[in-house]
């Protein structure tokens, strides 16, 4: 499970420079534009959360 979190968290990474870059244009209400920040900043946020949850995830050693 830690490990798919932290996956996921590297993707969510990979689609954050995606949209910096302008690049990608999915779920862009002016695909026109060249850099959608706030998308960025969302992926970014949703990438600390899923490596804060793989933290958690992960076994414990003792």
């Amino acid at each position: 499970m830690a490990v798919g979190l932290a996956v996921l968290g590297v993707v969510f990474i990979v689609i954050a420079a995606l949209y910096a870059f302008g690049v990608l244009q999915i779920l862009v209400s002016d695909p026109n534009s060249p850099h959608h920040y706030t998308h960025m900043i969302l992926f970014i946020v949703l990438a600390v959360a899923s490596f804060v949850a793989a933290n958690f995830a992960r076994p414990k050693t003792v």
